[in-house]
């Protein structure tokens, strides 16, 4: 990348930092706000409350914020007591919202595994000990929270390839609309008669190039996902 092409892309790296910056922050906020809230419903005896605003701050995730891991904390911590007291509608329903919170949350890798992993194995327990319809009445207990394990560990998130394609396509695109800019002038006025014909054509053609092959990869990530 030539010296005047590094000027130009500076601005737009530092917008991309702030972007992140401003939404990993937003999310800290929100998710410590849920927490101290969550805590101020249970005090209350608003259980389902608590268990909403928890599963919140699972879901505003940033890496390594303690406000995740917090939000998970509270939502065990409901949950084992919950079932403690014999109320296994809320148990199931605290469990239920830490698997929500770890499977929204999930990319190329898992964070919280362990909490999921958990959450599912106890969720599997507690529908087992409902009444059973129909035929499966009959079946052992054991057999059914093994079957509710099964049904429970089935891979519904996206698939790895598939969120790979989609950042190196939204990656292309970028690059190659960035590249595209050489055809708008310093007051941003589209300019094709400085283009067509002249050596910056060869520049904003591959740009235009890689941003449709961007946008295929994306394309081809959604219909694949």
């Amino acid at each position: 990348m030539s010296k005047s092409g590094r000027a130009r892309a500076l601005p737009w790296a530092f917008a991309v930092v702030a972007l992140l910056v401003i939404l990993a922050a937003r999310n800290v906020l929100e998710g410590t706000a849920a927490n101290r809230r969550s805590d101020e419903l249970r005090a209350r005896g608003d259980l389902d409350g608590a268990i909403a605003l928890a599963m919140a701050a699972t879901r505003a995730y940033v890496p390594w914020a303690p406000h995740v891991g917090a939000g998970y904390d509270r939502l065990r911590d409901i949950a084992l007591g919950a079932e403690l007291a014999g109320d296994s509608e809320t148990a199931l329903l605290a469990w239920e919202a830490i698997r929500a919170g770890a499977r929204a949350t999930r990319t190329l890798y898992t964070p919280f595994a362990d909490r999921l992993a958990e959450a599912d194995d106890r969720i599997a327990v507690l529908l087992a000990t409902r009444s059973l319809p129909g035929i499966d009445r009959e079946k052992p207990r054991d057999l059914v929270v093994r079957e509710h394990r099964a049904l429970l560990a089935e891979a519904s998130a996206a698939r790895p390839f598939a969120i790979v394609a989609m950042y190196v396509g939204l990656a292309f695109f970028l690059f190659g609309a960035h590249r595209s800019v050489g055809g708008i002038d310093a007051q941003r006025v589209f300019a094709p008669a400085r283009v067509l014909g002249s050596p910056r054509a060869e520049h904003v053609a591959a740009g235009v190039v890689l941003a449709m092959m961007g946008m295929g990869a994306l394309a081809w990530a959604l219909l694949r996902a």
